[in-house]
């Protein structure tokens, strides 16, 4: 009896606190339809892209730099979580090829996109992680590849994501494509941009490609504090994931963390991965999951959702392993005591 007693009181006891650390099991919810997914595969942790497709995730879109699925969810209808093809660049020198749009029309039987991203940062150097495409090869491939998606297929197409429409390489583009295309122009549906920075940041590059596309709704594909530490980074997410839910003229937005904090380029808070592929307290509320916070002391604090947020409120938002030690030490000479 004494024994069964030791056993029952410290497993009740520590179940509510371990088990804050573990996600809830998978149960269907509800899919945002603004909210997505920068898909990043890692061939080393192939399970981890699993945790974005889960039932239990709100997620509804996703896009990963490629005309391709990604592998894990090939399986996955586009009604249960829809792909977004994305023609990153020109396929050959002078945009005169289709590739782009044969290898995307073969395949509508099995699958056909509602909507495409194009050009990828086509103002921006290789060196910089852009296209680097000039306005006339941009039009020339736009209209080979991507015109015809639009205008025989019925597919929503996205502007180029260009990092400034102040920058000198939109209204060069917008008079190619009317010139190459017999005036009628490259017409699109959405803009999509990027923006890496603070909240202010964010903010003005929203402003401004409203300002240059006022009747088009915007895509924020990419997005995130980088390079800052723990604190500023939840702060950013927090204020940024209310603002862009409540923006109307953002249709959709994707933060960029789908990666371990040992594979990131931008940081590793910005991640939503730790180390070993488990959610970090981004991970859990971009999945609209609480993340249950710690004192060094131990003691629970309340946790964090996107209602009550509480990045960068001076908690760590993790567990504290020296206060679960010594909660789990407490709770052993509690049961010691029933047992004597």
């Amino acid at each position: 009896m004494g024994r069964f007693s030791s056993i029952a009181i410290s497993a009740l006891l520590l179940s509510p606190v371990l088990g804050q650390t573990e996600s809830p099991a998978a149960v269907p919810v509800k899919k945002n339809p603004k909210r997505g997914l920068v898909s990043t595969p890692n061939e080393f942790f192939p399970r981890d892209d699993f945790i974005w497709s889960d039932p239990s995730s709100p997620l509804s879109w996703y896009w990963n730099f490629a005309p391709d699925v990604t592998e894990a969810y090939a399986n996955i209808s586009q009604s249960e979580f829809e792909f977004v093809p994305s023609m990153w660049g020109a396929y050959t020198p002078n945009g005169t090829d289709t590739y782009f749009l044969g290898n995307l029309t073969e395949k509508f039987s099995k699958r056909k996109p509602s909507h495409v991203l194009t050009f990828n940062l086509p103002d921006q150097s290789f060196e910089y992680g852009g296209s680097e495409m000039t306005p006339e090869i941009a039009a020339r491939t736009w209209v080979n590849n991507i015109l015809p998606l639009r205008e025989e297929h019925g597919i929503k197409v996205g502007f180029p994501t260009v990092s400034d429409p102040r920058g000198g390489w939109v209204d060069p583009f917008l008079k190619n494509c009317s010139k190459m295309n017999d005036g009628h122009g490259c017409e699109f549906d959405f803009v999509p941009l990027h923006s890496f920075g603070g909240f202010g940041t964010l903010k003005d590059n929203i402003g401004k490609w409203q300002s240059k596309f006022p009747e088009k709704p915007l895509w924020v594909t990419e997005y995130g504090f980088h390079d800052q530490n723990e604190a500023e980074t939840q702060k950013f997410f927090n204020e940024s994931l209310k603002y862009l839910e409540e923006h109307q003229a953002v249709a959709r937005y994707s933060w960029f963390g789908a990666f371990r904090k040992t594979k990131s380029n931008v940081g590793e808070e910005m991640a939503m991965l730790d180390q070993r592929g488990n959610l970090t307290d981004i991970g859990n509320w971009y999945l609209d999951r609480a993340a249950a916070l710690r004192t060094p002391e131990g003691v629970l604090a309340a946790a964090c959702t996107l209602e009550n947020p509480c990045g960068g409120s001076g908690a760590t938002g993790r567990a504290s392993y020296v206060g679960v030690a010594g909660l789990v030490i407490g709770l052993f000479q509690l049961g010691v005591t029933f047992w004597m």
